[in-house]
């Protein structure tokens, strides 16, 4: 007799492994299967002779060897003490052994924590109220860190399992898919309850088995590879009856308890579920700093250039606002990626290097956009009615040099903040963003270099001057009008567009090297 396991939790567990998740197995089954099928699917490392269990005796507790049939060697045996605790503990993390509980001993424990709490304990408690003592909850906590394999285990065990996880601080993910999985679903940060058909589960361990064989053979032997195409079809076309039915299938009690239900036999959809909700968070989190520092610049221009009379006209309100607004869509349709980064994403936009990262950026493109500024005030006329705070706005050196400053650094906000790997695809693999950004750089130094003019006309650009400073500004000499004069306004606004991009990019980097 044999209960073949699911075709793909081998793999999908060594893909949570590498990671740097902890998978553990919580069941009702025995000891010695539990450890069997915890070994085959990969969730310990450690061979027979070196996976033990925590048993309970009239001696106390101690860790016996799982496959210890008879008498256990005591040479081989540890006392349940702080510092075996902590010397297994060691030796699980490397794996090099693996630690088995069964509910019975669980029981044991918070009976033995309450009882030496010195609270009152009645003799007829049940074993639930038990388990829900804070002294209970304390040692059992205690002991789980260095746990892989919970077996014996009944509904109010595996719930008990969960909170002490949560107790420790870890997130906790628990995939079940029967009813005495649903306390442990309800307390899991994030449940997930899948489908447990065993009549389909054949069906796609054999098609998918059969097209794993038919490979094989087509490489050996390719003088018969038409008759084997069909073959394949015909497991194919096997595989998809099975998810067809799978859809049409009624869900199990699992699935009224736990957020997520999965119509899937598989647990891959805990790994889709950690891949999605890394991107949703990294997306979230860049979004919301790319809107940070554009609030930030668009403050900077209402308040301290509006004092100067910089202004913007309505079509180059509309424009921008298009523009950002694309920008936003296409950072959202970001993808993750297939493989589970060790690294994890930051959990908060109000942790250090998000703050840091923010100021930096803005710092970089207040000093950009006071330089053309000042640069631009060298061109304007002090008696010109626009200058006035609240006068009419006309398109001028000043109005248009500002605009197309702070246009880039808005710009420069998308392509600098979007994350990427190790938890969404990159910049260039996300096309439409990468693209429009490309296109939108590409405009910006066309009006600014005034190479298209209808398109200066249309978003109420004026040409930008060639020649020296006006008459009236001659005297006002610093070392931004020298600039000016030596290299001319049109090369000094390119330059510092470039330095602006390129100063926020590298603080930036800087920034994801000392967090990650």
């Amino acid at each position: 007799m044999d209960s073949p396991l699911k075709a793909d939790s081998s793999k999908v567990i060594k893909e949570l492994r590498a990671g740097q998740l902890n998978v553990v197995m919580v069941t009702g089954d025995a000891a010695l299967t539990a450890a069997e099928v915890a070994r085959r699917v990969r969730i310990i490392d450690a061979p027979e002779n070196a996976t033990y269990e925590l048993s309970h005796s009239n001696e106390g507790f101690r860790f016996i060897p799982l496959n210890c049939f008879g008498a256990a060697d005591e040479d081989a045996c540890y006392s349940f003490t702080p510092d075996n605790i902590k010397k297994l503990g060691t030796l699980v993390k490397k794996g090099h052994a693996a630690i088995a509980l069964t509910g019975h001993v669980l029981t044991k424990i918070a009976v033995q924590a309450v009882q030496e709490s010195h609270d009152s304990f009645p003799a007829t408690i049940k074993d639930s109220a038990i388990l829900n003592h804070p002294a209970a909850k304390k040692a059992i906590a205690e002991i789980v860190p260095i746990v892989f394999i919970f077996a014996r285990h009944e509904p109010r065990h595996k719930e008990a399992i969960i909170i002490a996880y949560n107790s420790l601080g870890r997130h906790t993910l628990m995939c079940g898919d029967g009813s005495n999985d649903i306390g442990a679903l309800k307390q899991a940060h994030c449940g997930v309850s899948i489908v447990s058909i065993p009549d389909l589960e054949g069906k796609q361990r054999d098609a998918i088995g059969g097209i794993a064989k038919e490979k094989s053979k087509t490489k050996r032997d390719k003088k018969s590879k038409k008759t084997e195409v069909k073959q394949v079809e015909n497991y194919l076309q096997a595989l998809a009856e099975a998810e067809d039915d799978l859809m049409h299938c009624s869900l199990g009690n699992a699935s009224v308890a736990s957020p997520f239900t999965a119509r899937k036999t598989s647990i891959r959809c805990c790994k889709d579920i950690l891949q999605q909700g890394r991107c949703t968070l990294v997306t979230m989190v860049q979004m919301y700093k790319i809107l940070g520092v554009n609030c930030l610049v668009t403050a900077l221009v209402l308040t301290k250039l509006h004092q100067v009379g910089v202004k913007q006209g309505d079509r180059q309100m509309t424009a921008q606002g298009l523009v950002i607004a694309g920008l936003f869509l296409f950072v959202a349709r970001g993808k993750p990626i297939s493989k589970l980064s060790k690294k994890k994403p930051p959990s908060s936009i109000l942790c250090v290097s998000t703050l840091i990262s923010m100021a930096a950026q803005f710092g970089v493109h207040f000093a950009a956009i006071m330089a053309v500024t000042h640069m631009s005030e060298i061109f304007s006329d002090p008696y010109d009615p626009s200058i006035v705070p609240d006068g009419p706005f006309v398109p001028n050196t000043l109005n248009t040099s500002t605009f197309l400053m702070t246009m880039l650094t808005m710009i420069n906000t998308f392509a600098i903040n979007y994350t990427g790997r190790p938890w969404v695809e990159n910049l260039t693999e996300n096309k439409l963003l990468f693209r429009s950004i490309v296109f939108c750089y590409f405009a910006i130094f066309v009006c600014a270099m005034d190479v298209f003019p209808p398109l200066n006309q249309l978003l109420q650009l004026s040409t930008l001057p060639t020649e020296s400073a006006p008459v009236f500004n001659v005297g006002n000499s610093n070392i931004i009008s020298q600039a000016t004069e030596t290299y001319g306004f049109r090369t000094l606004l390119a330059s510092f567009m470039v330095l602006d991009t390129a100063c926020s990019m590298a603080f930036e980097s800087l920034i994801r090297r000392w967090r990650l």
